[in-house]
């Protein structure tokens, strides 16, 4: 064979390879796909990574703790990060963006250091182009990497610290609003003996909800024993059907009481599923995430700040006094890592 017969050869096999490398785009209705086994239908030959618009759900430090800790035990986790994004318009349906710091906890693979991790997280909690904090409500463009887990298909970093497996987050759009959360029954959820309903066609029942913000109304909390962050606690509509509701670490979630009586729900679907394939003759893992609380007493959600606007009302009770005091102090000199002592 002639040199420039091989060199054109090795440089179209370069080529080729570098072009299937390319990010594709798609929706997050085709990404979140599944077969009768409520395994992804994506990855069969799917593209290596992908490129994803939504609108944000969710503050990540309300969910998981990103604290940096990379002296735990095996298979602790240390500092976690996730947001999960909503298509727009016809693309009904979400994806989780999850990162973890000790993915060498469990075998073949490597930890992120304390300051690496700090660096990870400040740059996927900032927009590359503008240093822009992403928020609830922005609009953005993901590229990345994905793996299923426990029923969904999430962008992640195939638990490899290298760059290479590093997704990307960029701003499209600023403060567009919270998508309005859909009003869902529990019978839209749960059939008449209590069990999830899963269509793999994602038409109906909780996949069609996966990853998308909803609204449950009239139910009461069965279970307000568990009201605690990081917990789980359980609603009931008049039919005797119900539904766990996980809880974040937001700090309203241990300021105030649990909400009692009857009370609507506003969080996002999820799915955690046992086992592998996700065990659909039993239990799903379905729940609802809510993440904080702003003690409105009616709704089980987390609004904002509430209203009185007074600076050094810590504790959102419209008066400035030692309750706010302490509850400064409980903090002092404590940093939020990923958002503060960032390069960018």
């Amino acid at each position: 064979m002639k040199t420039t017969n091989l060199i054109l050869i090795v440089s179209l096999w370069i080529t080729s390879a570098a072009l299937a490398a390319e990010p594709v785009p798609v929706t997050h209705e085709q990404f979140q796909a599944v077969q009768a086994d409520g395994t992804s239908s994506f990855v069969q030959g799917g593209p290596a990574r992908v490129i994803l618009q939504g609108i944000v759900l969710n503050s990540p430090e309300r969910w998981f703790d990103p604290t940096a800790n990379d002296t735990l035990a095996p298979w602790q986790m240390g500092g976690q990060w996730e947001i999960y994004i909503q298509g727009e318009a016809d693309d009904h349906a979400g994806t989780a963006l999850w990162m973890g710091q000790n993915y060498g906890n469990g075998p073949g693979y490597e930890n992120y250091p304390n300051q690496q991790w700090l660096d990870e997280i400040c740059r996927v909690n900032h927009d590359p182009n503008t240093a822009y904090i992403f928020s609830p409500g922005d609009r953005v463009r993901v590229t990345g990497r994905y793996l299923f887990y426990k029923g969904k298909l999430n962008i992640n970093e195939n638990h490899e610290v290298g760059d290479d497996f590093d997704f990307k987050i960029e701003l499209v759009e600023p403060a567009v609003g919270l998508p309005q959360p859909k009003i869902v029954e529990l019978s839209e959820l749960k059939d008449v003996d209590d069990n999830e309903i899963f269509d793999p066609n994602r038409l109906t029942g909780c996949e069609y909800y996966q990853s998308r913000r909803i609204r449950i109304k009239d139910v009461s909390i069965i279970d307000p024993e568990n009201w605690a962050p990081d917990n789980t606690i359980t609603i009931q509509d008049s039919d005797g059907l119900t539904f766990p509701v996980r809880l974040g670490v937001g700090a309203g979630l241990g300021r105030y009481d649990c909400p009692t009586g009857r009370i609507d729900v506003i969080g996002i679907l999820d799915q955690s599923a046992p086992g592998y394939p996700p065990n659909i003759d039993n239990t799903k893992g379905y729940r609802l995430l809510v993440l904080d609380y702003d003690g409105n007493g009616l709704v089980l959600t987390n609004r904002g700040h509430k209203r009185g606007n007074l600076p050094g009302d810590i504790n959102g009770d419209f008066k400035v006094d030692l309750e706010d005091l302490a509850e400064m102090a409980a903090n002092w000199l404590q940093s939020r890592d990923g958002l503060w002592g960032c390069s960018n």
